[in-house]
């Protein structure tokens, strides 16, 4: 058993490849994000912490798909998820903010103040490939960026478009 974490997998954005220009097209897109989870094994459970499937034409054709799924998924709904996912019964909806193996989850990081006794917070909704996994505080009105190792961002497109192994992270947090 695996457990993995990912985010922002934009299923269903028509537009995805304005921002991922490794994809000839939308739908090339969907297909590989669709299939990675379909890889995983019914032993796996899959953490998507927001921006999983958006709604649109294709919402049911996607849905048709993703029950063919072995592994267990739970999702935090994110700022672009489709609201009809709350009612899908294939996957477990998990709280918007929640506590992990003594880590945050949420979709977008929490402030630095609020991580009190926790390694770190899981998230994603941040895409930038030069911040990789180390997110940033804002100091001095934004003009300075430092880097926080607290924070793990998860979202696809900064992980190599792969899911990411709890032991990845909690090795992360532990150095």
């Amino acid at each position: 058993m695996a457990v993995y974490f990912t985010s922002d997998l934009h299923i269903g954005h028509r537009s995805i490849c304005k921002y991922r220009d490794r994809f000839k097209d939308a739908d090339e897109h969907h297909e590989y994000m669709i299939n990675k989870i379909l890889e995983l094994s019914k032993r796996d459970i899959l953490f998507i912490i927001g921006d999983f499937l958006f709604d649109g034409p294709d919402y049911f054709k996607h849905i048709e798909k993703l029950k063919n799924k072995k592994c267990r998924i739970k999702l935090v709904l994110g700022n672009h998820d489709a609201k009809e996912l709350y009612y899908e019964d294939i996957f477990e909806i998990q709280l918007p903010l929640f506590n992990y193996k003594s880590m945050w989850v949420s979709h977008c990081p929490i402030h630095p103040q609020e991580l009190r006794n926790r390694a770190g917070c899981i998230h994603g909704h941040l895409h930038s490939e030069s911040v990789k996994k180390r997110e940033y505080d804002i100091i001095d009105d934004c003009e300075h960026l430092v880097p926080d190792p607290r924070y793990f961002n998860v979202n696809i497109e900064d992980n190599n478009y792969e899911f990411v192994k709890l032991e990845t992270i909690k090795e992360y947090f532990e150095n």
